[in-house]
Order: C-alpha cells, then structure tokens, then sequence
C-alpha cells in the first residue's frame, strides 16, 4: 500500500476518533431526571428551565422565580412534548422563554394535585449540535478516506498493467 492508502486509513481512523469526541459531547447533554417541585429549590445544571407533570394535559399553573428572585417568564410548548428517565415518563407543561444560566430557582405550582418537577431546559436543538457534528464528521472524513483509499487500489492495478 502506497501513502495515499495510508493517508485514507488515517481518515477513517480520524473520522471515528472526531465523531467519537462529538458522541461524548452529546452524553454530556443528556439532562438526568427532573426534581419534584415543592422540595425548596431546584439546582439547574444547563441553561433554561423545563417544567414537567407526572400526567398528561396537566395544565401550567406553575411560577419560577431565579435565584435573585426575579420572575422567570413561562411558556407552553406548542405541542406535545414527553421525556423519558429510567422508565419514567415526564410530561412537559412550560418552558422559560429566555435562556437563564444555571442556578437554584424557586418553582411554585399551585391548586392542583397532579405532580410536578422542574429541571433544566429540555429541546432537540440541545441535542441537535453534537449529534450531526458526530455524523457529519464521520461521514466526512470516512468518506475522504474511502475515496482515497480507491483511487490509491486503482493507481496499483493501473501501474501492474502497464
């Protein structure tokens, strides 16, 4: 094997150590299970702040407040949303409009009997970043490699014939 051939099994090698730092990156973003609410404050280990019901169509009668005690500003998502913990199933009723950093706020869910809890921000976008960075980045490079690694095969034959 010539260097071009090596040069594209450096590729590969180095497509899946990049995508395998992306893919440790993505673990890393994956929220644990959220806190009950009504147990003091709520730790917040990423940025924004998710409210969850035990019950679907649980309805927001929830407040937040940051660790200033300054009101944090809620909405509904506008659909269905659920996330799964440990067989769990959390039910999400509010976002924080504006991303706020991490930090201990205080959230108050009254009138009702349903179970709540809080936790940092839940979306896809969160997800979104490292997952195709992890994709793209091996399909990338093991692609320049497999490339490079053909054209090198062809050269040989090539130069055996002639």
């Amino acid at each position: 094997m010539r260097k071009l051939g090596w040069i594209g099994i450096g590729c590969c090698v180095l497509a899946l150590v990049v995508s395998g730092y992306f893919v440790v990156r993505l673990t890393g973003t994956i929220p644990g299970a959220p806190t009950p609410v009504g147990n003091g404050a709520v730790s917040l280990d990423g940025p924004g702040l998710t409210i969850f019901a035990a019950e679907r169509g649980a309805g927001q009668p929830c407040t937040a407040k940051d660790a200033n005690g300054t009101a944090i500003t809620l909405e509904e998502p506008s659909r269905s949303e659920q996330w799964d913990v440990a067989g769990e199933v959390y039910y999400v009723v509010a976002h924080s409009v504006h991303e706020i950093p991490a930090q201990s706020v205080e959230v108050t869910c009254a009138g009702t009997s349903t179970t709540y809890y809080a936790g940092r921000r839940h979306t896809a976008d969160v997800f979104l970043g490292p997952a195709l960075s992890a994709a793209g980045s091996f399909l990338g490079l093991a692609a320049l490699g497999a490339a490079l690694i053909v054209v090198d095969q062809a050269r040989r034959k090539r130069a055996l014939r002639g």
